[in-house]
């Protein structure tokens, strides 16, 4: 009972409650359609730094509505506490390390976070820092990860999920082992009330308008569609090109070097 207590009270002073503006602006005027009414929700703040050089005992693990993997509470040996992005095979009761250098000289276990200079080559890594002192960018969804392909010039090469190849500093902050909570994918919106309570309004039809609100709006009964297609601001959505082909035809390259 006590430790719940403790839990819960560690768990309110590292959160707050978002508000929410149904996509209205400063003057109240809507900006983005669609928005509007959901659950309440809770912004838990995370430490994306890590770089205590001090280990830590996980004392329980959250779901966080704003992403799609699993949070952990972390408590460290000099009684600080903290969120952090869980890895998999990381588990409650765990031990991991959070720092700048290897001040064990142990082997590096997964949930472990140290700069890149650290971390072996080939190794999966995660929750990893684009420019040291920044705060972890790359790698935060659900089973997600990277493998560590190089090292040269006081850079590591990073080869992403998408066979993209980035290069970042050495001195940035990684997290060894991919994003936990693989079900995430298994998720699906089975009524509308679910849909309503992530935030979404339900948008009609044009033609259902009124003809202040939509071009295609106004009419007796039933209005057939006009000849050419419009949407709310007059610009033609169908039978549009929506692919720019230069574009694409600089993403056919499969390793693209990032230089960061």
């Amino acid at each position: 009972m006590i430790a719940f207590y403790f839990i819960n009270k560690l768990n309110k002073a590292l959160s707050k409650g978002l508000k929410k503006n149904g996509g209205r602006n400063f003057l109240g005027r809507v900006c983005v359609r669609g928005q509007g009414g959901g659950n309440k929700k809770l912004y838990r703040f995370i430490d994306f730094f890590r770089r205590l050089n001090m280990k830590g005992k996980i004392i329980n693990i959250f779901y966080d509505t704003n992403r799609s993997a699993r949070l952990a509470l972390i408590l460290y040996y000099n009684s600080l506490s903290a969120f952090i992005l869980l890895q998999k095979n990381v588990h409650f009761n765990s031990i991991i390390y959070s720092g700048s250098y290897n001040l064990f000289n142990e082997e590096i276990k997964e949930g472990y976070s140290m700069i890149l200079k650290y971390m072996p080559l080939f190794s999966n890594l995660s929750n990893i820092e684009l420019l040291p002192f920044s705060g972890s960018t790359l790698c935060r969804a659900a089973e997600v990860s990277c493998i560590m392909v190089g090292k040269n010039n006081n850079k590591a090469i990073l080869k992403l999920n998408s066979k993209w190849e980035v290069q970042v500093s050495l001195d940035c902050i990684a997290s060894n082992g991919s994003i936990s909570y693989k079900h995430e994918n298994n998720y699906y919106i089975n009524k509308a009330g679910k849909n309503r309570a992530l935030g979404h309004k339900p948008k009609v039809r044009g033609v259902v308008k009124n003809p202040c609100d939509h071009p295609h709006g106004g009419g007796r009964g039933k209005k057939s569609k006009p000849m050419i297609p419009v949407n709310a601001w007059h610009s033609v959505f169908k039978w549009k090109h929506t692919k720019n082909k230069k574009e694409m035809n600089k993403k056919r390259r499969l390793y693209k070097k990032l230089n960061v």
